[in-house]
């Protein structure tokens, strides 16, 4: 893998050790049809500046992310380390974004999904959300995300037995890219996506930042203002934390 400032390939870059694929969403829906076209399970993960934070102090989702299929830029954090870093982003594919764009796709390819994660109750209403939205998109089957270790072998059987192609997990980084690490062949499914807190968004339980906001790249300030007590740290502190990093690494060079 190539350093800080370096490309992985002719659409890859580095983030601070982490790679990512810097294409556009269009050609992501396209990769990840590819992706549900070949025999063997493979992951999509999402990575924006928290999980770059995350990874510079944990060596084993560092792992599993750069071995990841597909690794898709989110957020603004990004797109400025990859400017600072002299490898500009092509566009922010951020999963919650992305969702309802694959699930057109998934519909057309008809390609059964499962929901995996969240409280009891949010996964059930996301697929509400998918069958109003996207009718004829088969929604295998549901699960919230707080099992206990004893009981992820009936989870897993239970994604197997369902027949779906796709798996949608939302249990927050780095537990959810761990978990599709460690089930994913057993699972059965295509692809298995990590998407964070996109359970919380679709389901209605959290609302999205108005697009004026999300255009200008500042939705991390409605969330904060929404979570303050939760997400000061990740955001105050931790976008400081990120940025330092990044014109460190810009400032050492190759």
């Amino acid at each position: 893998m190539a350093g800080p400032q370096g490309g992985d390939g002719a659409d890859g870059a580095s983030i601070l050790g982490l790679r990512v694929h810097n294409i556009t969403k269009d050609e992501a829906l396209d990769r990840i049809e590819t992706l549900l076209s070949e025999e063997r399970g493979h992951t999509v993960f999402f990575v924006n500046a928290h999980c770059v934070n995350l990874a510079w102090g944990d060596d084993r989702y560092r792992e599993v992310v750069n071995g990841a299929d597909l690794v898709l830029p989110d957020g603004t954090g990004m797109r400025i380390a990859g400017r600072l870093l002299g490898h500009p982003l092509r566009d922010n594919v951020n999963g919650t974004d992305l969702f309802p764009l694959l699930c057109e796709r998934l519909q057309r390819l008809q390609a059964p999904v499962y929901l995996l994660g969240a409280l009891p109750g949010l996964a059930e209403k996301v697929a509400d959300w998918i069958r109003r939205t996207f009718p004829r998109l088969p929604v295998a089957g549901t699960h919230h995300g707080y099992f206990t270790p004893e009981e992820e072998p009936e989870v897993v059987t239970s994604i197997a037995a369902s027949g779906a192609q796709v798996l949608f997990v939302a249990m927050g980084v780095p537990l959810q890219e761990r978990w599709i690490a460690r089930n994913l062949s057993a699972t059965g499914v295509r692809v298995a996506l990590g998407v964070g807190g996109l359970f919380d968004f679709y389901s209605g339980r959290i609302p999205r930042a108005p697009l004026w906001m999300r255009r200008a790249g500042i939705e991390w300030v409605f969330r904060l203002l929404q979570e303050p007590r939760r997400l000061w740290r990740r955001y105050l502190i931790g976008n400081l934390v990120f940025l330092a990093r990044v014109l460190k690494a810009r400032w050492r060079g190759p």
